[in-house]
């Protein structure tokens, strides 16, 4: 009786070592799981964070929260974001900032000027100002003159006077003025280094309505030295370029419009400025900067948390190898110790 009660406790024993090895082992593979699946949140966490960008504006966004009535084939209805021309990918080329920022402005002028051009038919070439250091000046243009004729051509509206300087473009040009409704003489424009004299850089702005805008060259580099100056630098360095260069692609944009959707025999203009969208997409950024902030923040509170869960886990793995080695020993030795006995 007592060699068999001894033999049930050796059995007894043997089964005790045998679950405790499989228990062992089921703990190692269950925080192993438990480690591999907090590495591989923190993995997919930190990729998102990567790829985490600021969302920059697209022209369709302002168009869809605006009421512009435009006229399209002669039809006058409400700009759609379907009418904006889209750009193929090879037109898409991202420039340094300041590139960025003085063509968005050329297009910008390019477009308000077409945008006027309807109005400034109808407007006498009456000059308001002369830019500081222009052809104009230099060749004794006045505010108040009024302008007959350009290169023996007779001029009859703002319009016509920049339509003569900018398709028979000459460094030296021949303006007609009449001064106080009774002088009437001949002066010359030239450029001091010999470019071609157009409406941007002759240095005249007349006398024009207040929904009438004509940029000159001088005005387009003021426009955008101010931008540079009161919304650019707001923005934080490592999203300039890229702010920047979408908002070419938008005035880009946006010039293909007023070629295939103003109707420059209108009475109106369309009712579409720049200068709105120049507000709407700093605004926008900056809302989308914010929102890039806050997202980037939840995941980098959520890396943390899945930082600290890996280190927990890869506690609890070191436990279970422990464990596991404990129970892996144990158990052979019982095995050596039982075949000793047998």
């Amino acid at each position: 009786m007592i060699i068999v009660f001894k033999e049930n406790i050796f059995y007894s024993q043997k089964n005790i070592y045998f679950w405790f090895l499989t228990f062992s082992g089921f703990l190692f593979a269950v925080s192993l799981l438990v480690l591999l699946g907090a590495a591989n949140d923190l993995s997919e966490s930190s990729t998102e964070l990567k790829q985490l960008k600021v969302a920059m504006p697209v022209l369709e966004d302002f168009v869809a929260t605006q009421k512009i009535d435009v006229r399209l084939n002669k039809n006058q209805r409400r700009l759609k974001s379907g009418d904006i021309p889209k750009l193929v990918d090879g037109a898409i080329i991202p420039v340094n900032t300041d590139e960025a920022v003085n063509r968005t402005f050329q297009f910008f002028s390019e477009f308000e000027n077409k945008r006027s051009a309807s109005l400034l038919a109808v407007e006498l070439p009456t000059v308001e100002s002369i830019e500081l250091g222009s052809p104009a000046e230099a060749a004794g243009i006045k505010p108040g003159d009024l302008i007959l004729s350009v290169n023996s051509t007779k001029i009859e509206s703002a319009l016509g006077f920049y339509l003569a300087l900018n398709e028979k473009t000459s460094s030296d040009v021949n303006v007609k003025l009449l001064r106080n409704k009774k002088d009437s003489f001949t002066v010359v424009m030239r450029m001091p280094d010999r470019t071609s004299i157009t409406g941007s850089n002759c240095g005249i702005k007349f006398i024009l309505p207040g929904d009438v805008i004509y940029l000159t060259e001088v005005e387009t580099r003021r426009l955008a030295e101010q931008y540079r100056r009161d919304i650019l630098s707001t923005i934080p360095v490592d999203w300039r370029a890229e702010v920047s260069n979408d908002l070419m692609q938008i005035a880009r944009r946006l010039n293909a419009i007023a070629k295939n959707v103003i109707d420059p025999t209108g009475v109106n203009p369309v009712k579409l400025q720049t200068k709105d969208i120049v507000v709407w997409h700093s605004k926008k950024v900056a809302e989308n900067i914010d929102i890039y902030f806050s997202q980037r923040r939840k995941i980098e509170a959520r890396n943390v948390s899945y930082m600290t869960g890996i280190g927990d886990a890869f506690v609890g793995f070191v436990c279970s190898v422990f464990i596991f080695a404990v129970a892996l020993v144990i158990f052979w030795y019982q095995r050596r110790e039982s075949g000793k006995k047998s």
